[in-house]
């Protein structure tokens, strides 16, 4: 699997971090999405990312990362990833999936994924791994304080598995025009 990117790299994969910023995946494999919602930077509503230019099959797989974003911190009342009463909340779209820490998907062709944050802002770190690594992942048992629970496992092994939201085999010139609901065929 390889990149074609616009932004800049960490940790052996790439980072999404501002608004405009797209990769270009082409190949056949897993890879995750690490997000990190930046609530102490901008609160407010999260644009979400979006999937353009489809050739071939995507499946969202899994998710993991030992937590949702939305769950409460171990040993902190109230805060979640998504934010906290003193600073502000990031909050999705009405009918946006809440997203995990790390988020799996398959790419078998190519697809380019946009950073279309306005509002509250966030980061995607996007690495390739191995199905081993994917299932490692899942199966960190849930103790204190990391992770929180078990990862889900979405890929049902028929090609039935979900798509992404906001995914479309079209190119659009706005790349946050694409709606919510994917209707790939």
């Amino acid at each position: 699997m390889t990149g074609v990117y616009d932004g800049h790299s960490g940790d052996g994969g790439y980072v999404l971090a501002h608004r405009g910023e797209h990769l270009t995946i082409t190949g056949s494999g897993y890879f995750r999405i690490r997000w990190q919602v930046m609530f102490t930077e901008r609160p407010g509503h999260l644009q979400m990312p979006s999937w353009t230019g489809l050739g071939g099959k995507l499946f969202h797989v899994a998710s993991g990362g030992g937590h949702r974003l939305d769950d409460q911190q171990p040993d902190q009342p109230g805060p979640s990833w998504m934010g906290n009463p003193t600073e502000g909340y990031a909050v999705l779209p009405p009918g946006a999936q809440q997203m995990w820490q790390n988020e799996f998907y398959y790419v078998d062709g190519s697809i380019t994924l946009h950073q279309n944050e306005t509002g509250a802002d966030y980061n995607l770190q996007l690495l390739p791994v191995t199905r081993t690594e994917l299932m490692d992942d899942l199966n960190q048992s849930p103790s204190e304080p990391h992770p929180l629970r078990y990862g889900v496992v979405r890929d049902t092994g028929w090609d039935d598995a979900p798509v992404p939201q906001y995914l479309t085999r079209a190119t659009p010139a706005e790349p946050r025009s694409v709606p919510q609901r994917s209707e790939v065929g």
